[in-house]
């Protein structure tokens, strides 16, 4: 059996605003400090060794004006799935880890949301846009994280959900009992719910029965 020693770590650039992709191995980071540089020339922060299952991960926040150190376990670096990497004081996302396959795939499902957005954006009449994507998208990337754990289901028992993307909400269906869920998604307080959220659960339509 063949296990990688490689992943992938994608972080948000703060001066040209994309995303790099610094592939990053085990075994080279237990006996140095590595530093990850943006294409662009900035530099984003640096990673090292922390112990025998643990690695740290020194990152810069614009929004905090600090850096911040986030403990990485070494399971992390195993399983198949990208991990989302968040500045805790601001509930910011700042970029991914996990395997080259999940962080493209990640990568893949963040550009078809943002054309799904942008698309409603633009059929909106009299030019009314979707003022706060950058709030929907979060809610959306937490929704994903809650149905990722098993997390999203209905009450009828099925847990094959579906998410759509509205002007201010995300509404949350289910397609066995046509239950469904609206989540706002318009401000910070609408992302602050949804991040303490453990679970998402709907409740199936109750049918009146005429006699």
């Amino acid at each position: 059996m063949v296990i990688s020693a490689v992943s992938t770590l994608a972080l948000y650039c703060a001066r040209c605003g994309n995303i790099e992709l610094h592939n990053v191995s085990r075994f080279v980071i237990n006996n140095s400090r590595r530093q990850l540089v943006c294409s662009c020339g900035q530099v984003q922060g640096a990673i090292a060794s922390a112990g025998r299952h643990q690695y740290l991960l020194d990152i810069p926040c614009v929004v905090c004006e600090t850096n911040h150190l986030i403990f990485l376990d070494s399971k992390l670096f195993l399983q198949p799935k990208a991990s989302r990497i968040y500045c805790a004081q601001a509930n910011l996302e700042l970029g991914f880890i996990g395997s080259p396959t999940a962080i493209a795939e990640t990568i893949a499902r963040h550009k078809q949301e943002v054309a799904s957005i942008a698309s409603e954006m633009a059929q909106q009449p009299d030019g009314q846009g979707i003022e706060n994507s950058q709030i929907l998208l979060e809610i959306l990337n937490k929704i994903h994280d809650i149905a990722e754990q098993g997390g999203v289901y209905c009450c009828c028992g099925n847990s094959d959900v579906e998410a759509e993307v509205l002007v201010d909400a995300i509404e949350i269906s289910c397609s066995q009992c046509d239950g469904r869920l609206v989540i706002p998604a318009k401000d910070e307080h609408d992302l602050a719910q949804v991040s303490a959220m453990g679970i998402i659960e709907l409740v199936p339509l109750r049918r009146t029965s005429r006699k």
